[in-house]
């Protein structure tokens, strides 16, 4: 898949037609996933164009700008949806002040595109004044069906207070896939080794929507390996407890050194409530059953 990044006053020119998918994408969930398999319908490459940040963030209607995937993220999911190339344009104050006219001309037309594609609720243009029908003016396009849940737009901001509320199972089944935390590995105070049970403490890369306290397990990926895993967010409130929530990773079947390295965790399914044990042999034994049920419950 091919990447451009580009401000409004270097669009692109593409020679070659594609079809156009328009969104921010985030989550790339079941509802976006539906946009890009009707755009290959078309018999053209597929391209995406989605922005750097979040509108709503950008123009001060949402306070923290917390995202189901970063633009790594986003790039990866897509190539494996198979999209042919992705526009990623800077959005910052001034090019939110671009008319729809101006965006059509300065950012959307240069891309060439034979059809785009785009959601029920697309907007775009200073103050959202554009949408898709004043796109089907100027271009062949088609509106994609809202995916609902229970009557309810899906949304990447209702995933995220999913995520943020401890309900993984239902946020994962709406984004198609596990959601995905990549980070790096830093040093802690190595108190799980104290106890046999070493963690591997993830430093996010991006600002994550932020997971509930508790304990997941899911699977960890290290040098592209795959181990099982059991996640705790938290405190640690029985072994010197932290002022605010931090991620450990303990990985199943692996003894190695990885300070330092990336990694990335998928939570897959949240076991119990994070507690304060009345002394360290009781979280001893509660961390050995959490590890034996990990290994019951995860493939």
């Amino acid at each position: 898949m091919k990447i451009f990044q580009f401000d409004y006053q270097h669009t692109p020119i593409n020679i070659e037609k594609s079809v156009l998918c328009l969104g921010f994408f985030d989550g790339v969930h079941i509802g976006h996933q539906s946009i890009i398999e009707k755009a290959k319908n078309e018999g053209y490459k597929v391209s995406v164009l989605t922005f750097d940040e979040a509108p709503a963030y950008v123009l001060g209607r949402i306070k923290e700008n917390h995202y189901l995937t970063s633009v790594s993220d986003k790039a990866e999911i897509l190539e494996n949806l198979g999209v042919d190339c992705l526009y990623i344009m800077e959005f910052n104050r001034e090019s939110a002040m671009l008319t729809k006219d101006e965006f059509i001309n300065k950012v959307i037309r240069p891309l060439n595109p034979a059809k785009l594609f785009c959601g029920e609720d697309y907007s775009f243009g200073a103050r959202g004044e554009g949408d898709p029908f004043y796109l089907s003016l100027f271009f062949d396009v088609e509106v994609v069906e809202t995916k609902l849940d229970n009557g309810k737009k899906i949304s990447a901001r209702d995933i995220s207070r999913l995520i943020e509320k401890g309900d993984i199972e239902l946020a994962n089944q709406l984004l198609g896939r596990p959601f995905r935390l990549n980070g790096l590995v830093v040093e802690g105070k190595h108190n799980g080794r104290k106890i046999d049970f070493p963690t591997a403490n993830l430093k996010l890369d991006y600002p994550y929507a932020f997971p509930k306290s508790g304990v997941y397990f899911g699977y960890a990926y290290v040098d592209d390996v795959k181990y099982k895993a059991i996640v705790a967010v938290g405190i640690h409130p029985t072994i010197m407890p932290l002022s605010k929530p931090i991620i450990e990773v303990h990985i199943l079947g692996f003894d190695g050194i990885i300070y330092g390295k990336d990694i990335f965790v998928e939570l897959l399914i949240y076991q119990r409530d994070i507690k304060q044990f009345a002394s360290l042999e009781d979280l001893k034994e509660q961390l050995k059953r959490d590890k034996n049920a990990a290994i019951k419950k995860l493939k």
